[in-house]
């Protein structure tokens, strides 16, 4: 049953979590923006695939990373400055855990679209569609790999700003961020040579 899938329901809990954030944040920009796209993507699914995608169906739930992430320009509008000195970012200070969210975020979307573009280039034919079907089960089928993924990342984050450079987590050196995209992109290569090592199992 679909509303049991792990799935369904990591998605739902990651969804219900970092809106919660959002909005006791008071960042209601970027709240209603990730709502309104979730609304909108549904109604055009409905109309493009009737039966399949709409506000009564799952299907849209299982995306929320794509709404919050798109949403979260507003948090880079408003919550996101230049350092004073020129050397690197500084997120809100008072909400450091949204600041690794979003910028988690932006990092884990951009790896996604370079994998994609690279494995546009290095497969054609068949080996091309089982990669791009393995990338679509990361991003939409099975977005827990992507959750996950994006956790580990905002721990390393977290752990390389506190531990080794011995800053607070609200601020971002442009290393940093860079090197974020990288660790994003290597992760997710990893989990695609899992899911596609899966294939006729």
């Amino acid at each position: 049953m679909i509303l049991l899938h792990l799935d369904f329901l990591s998605a739902l809990l990651y969804a219900a979590v970092f809106l919660f954030l959002i909005f006791r944040a008071g960042m209601l920009q970027w709240f209603w923006a990730s709502i309104v796209l979730w609304l909108g993507i549904s109604v055009l699914g409905a109309k493009l695939m009737p039966g399949m995608w709409g506000l009564t169906h799952a299907a849209p739930l299982f995306i929320p990373h794509f709404y919050l992430t798109l949403g979260s320009i507003f948090f880079f509008i408003g919550h996101w400055w230049r350092k004073a000195d020129g050397e690197g970012w500084q997120a809100d200070a008072g909400h450091p855990l949204l600041g690794l969210f979003a910028v988690s975020n932006v990092s884990m979307t951009l790896a996604f679209a370079g994998v994609c573009v690279l494995a546009h280039y290095w497969f054609s034919g068949t080996a091309q569609v089982f990669v791009f079907s393995a990338l679509l089960k990361l991003y939409v089928l099975k977005p827990v790999y992507w959750f996950v993924l994006q956790f580990v990342l905002m721990a390393v984050a977290y752990v390389h700003g506190r531990g080794i450079d011995g800053r607070p987590s609200f601020l971002f050196s442009g290393s940093q961020l860079r090197l974020g995209v990288l660790t994003a992109a290597l992760m997710q290569v990893s989990v695609l040579v899992l899911l596609l090592s899966e294939i006729g199992r």
